[in-house]
Formats: C-alpha cells, sequence, structure tokens
C-alpha cells in the first residue's frame, strides 16, 4: 500500500472519487464538515490529500501545531490489515513533517475501541452548550 500525496494543481483531477469517499465518510455521522471545506484547504495547502495509489483509498491530514491531525479518511476495503498498513504510512508522514503527534475525532462509538487497539488515547472530552 503507497500512499503519494497530491498537490494543489491535481488535486481537481482526483476529486470526484475522493469526494464520493469523502460522502461516505459523513454518512456516518461526520457532518460537522463538507466535502468542499477539505477540497478548499487542500488546495490553499492547509491540508493535504494523500491517495493510495490503485485508488482504493485516501487520508486527508492537516498540520495543527506539533500534531498531525486525520481529518477524514476511507478505504474501500474493510481489512484491519490494510487500516493498519494506512495508519502506519499516516505516522511515517507525520514523522517527516516534524509533528510529535497524530490526531483524529469521531463521533462514532466503535473508535473507542478500535482507536485504542491502535494505539490512541483519549485526549479530550467536551460539552456542547447550545447551538
Amino acid at each position: 500500500m503507497e500512499f503519494i500525496y497530491i498537490p494543489p494543481s491535481e488535486l481537481r483531477n482526483e476529486w470526484q472519487w475522493v469526494r464520493d469517499g469523502l460522502e461516505k465518510v459523513r454518512s456516518k455521522g461526520h457532518s460537522q464538515w463538507l466535502p468542499e471545506d477539505i477540497y478548499c484547504d487542500c488546495y490553499e495547502q492547509r491540508a493535504m490529500l494523500w491517495i493510495i495509489t490503485d485508488k482504493s483509498g485516501f487520508m486527508v491530514l492537516q498540520p495543527t501545531g506539533d500534531a498531525m491531525h486525520i481529518w477524514a479518511a476511507w478505504l474501500k476495503s474493510n481489512d484491519q490489515e490494510d487500516l493498519k498498513r494506512g495508519l502506519q504510512s499516516a505516522i511515517e508522514i507525520t514523522k517527516k513533517g516534524n509533528c510529535k503527534k497524530l490526531t483524529f475525532t469521531s463521533y462514532r462509538r466503535g473508535w473507542e475501541i478500535k482507536a485504542k487497539e491502535l494505539g490512541f488515547t483519549p485526549t479530550m472530552w467536551e460539552i456542547k452548550l447550545g447551538e
């Protein structure tokens, strides 16, 4: 599994299938952003789109201080080994970017268990104070 970075000048060439994957991610409860938010941040170089060379998945990474944040990720397969390889790629990119930690957020309950299995630790809890 090899990830390649998609620079802003090539973003449009990959966008349709990436957008479809982002909509699948959103359908699982990630409605606080739109695919267009991600496109804009990738185009303006505030986030980075990394795709698997055979287009079987992608991840959007966003540097935030000393952390690299996984904004969104999608894999065609549900294979746990593919997930682990994708995470390893994200870790390598994070290290090359001189970041000290890799983060992600999710409201999906299943990630509470899976994230711990992958080595993540919880760092923040929140209370919503009206909208």
